[in-house]
């Protein structure tokens, strides 16, 4: 790099330096927001335990549409809940990277640079290395994966109702269908009699009112079928979704819980060695 090359990169990182404030004030932010997160998740894994007092007493109550479309939301914001996380962790190690990277070219790598190797330099930059570290180290993965397991609880009670409501939709078919042939039944015993018979011997069973009098029967043993798995199937939805929210809230929460105070802590040991070490906040004393 030439002389005026390096010249113009200081003054322009001189600039930006006196510009973007010291990042520790950012580390301070993130102590407090996972301090604040970890109060919410403890509150939140209190109130979510309280889930295992319920029962699920033997019940075919079926699954409203109301029901439905409050699950099908819990999943799209789970699902949100996921991505806005990962990239949440993303974004924060991305930015600690980049002003470590910066300080380090800025500080130690630009030919002629004025800011020597001092001990400030070095303190400030061997703090925001330890920030870094601090955010490398958490465990966001069994975290993420926590509401990843949980989505995937969510999804097969999402599966169940579907699984139900289109059962609902074969037995009030088959009612459907019932109720159209028992009105043609109706019309045709009110025109011949419910007895009447065309013909003798083999002939008589094959009268208009006896022939439609067996597909009705056979209809309404088909509807009670349909009718009899489509319970079956609500009672499996109720008691799938009760067992899935109660295992799945708690350990959302209690991953949650734990990974936002492993965060708080690291962050207020980065925080602490700041105050302790009196490192100084003002990067303009690093510029002159």
């Amino acid at each position: 790099m030439g002389t005026v090359q390096a010249t113009g990169f200081l003054q322009d990182s001189r600039m930006a330096m006196a510009e973007i404030p010291f990042p520790i004030l950012g580390n301070c932010s993130l102590m407090c927001m996972w301090r604040g997160m970890y109060e919410c998740h403890q509150v939140q894994t209190h109130i979510v335990q309280q889930l295992q007092y319920l029962n699920n007493p033997s019940s075919t109550i079926p699954t409203s549409e109301l029901h439905r479309q409050a699950t099908l939301q819990l999943e799209a914001e789970i699902e949100n809940w996921y991505s806005s996380f990962c990239n949440l962790i993303k974004s924060q190690r991305d930015y600690i990277h980049a002003i470590t990277g910066w300080l380090r070219l800025s500080l130690f790598q630009c030919q002629h640079d004025p800011l020597d190797r001092n001990h400030q330099n070095s303190e400030i930059y061997g703090l925001c290395e330890e920030w870094q570290l601090a955010l490398d180290r958490v465990p966001d993965k069994v975290a993420s994966e926590g509401i990843k397991s949980f989505l995937t609880v969510i999804h097969a009670i999402v599966i169940q109702q579907a699984a139900e409501h289109k059962l609902k939709k074969r037995s009030d078919s088959s009612f459907k269908e019932l109720e159209k042939r028992s009105k043609e039944l109706r019309s045709l015993e009110s025109k011949y009699g419910p007895y009447s018979s065309e013909g003798y011997g083999d002939n008589a069973s094959r009268s208009p009112v006896m022939e439609k009098k067996a597909k009705v029967d056979a209809l309404k043993t088909k509807a009670e079928e349909e009718k009899t798995k489509y319970e079956k199937s609500s009672g499996i939805t109720r008691a799938m979704t009760l067992n899935n929210l109660q295992t799945g809230f708690p350990n959302v929460f209690q991953a949650m819980t734990g990974f936002s105070s492993v965060c708080a802590q690291a962050f207020s040991a980065v925080y602490n060695h700041q105050r302790t070490s009196n490192i100084s906040l003002n990067f303009n004393k690093l510029l002159t």
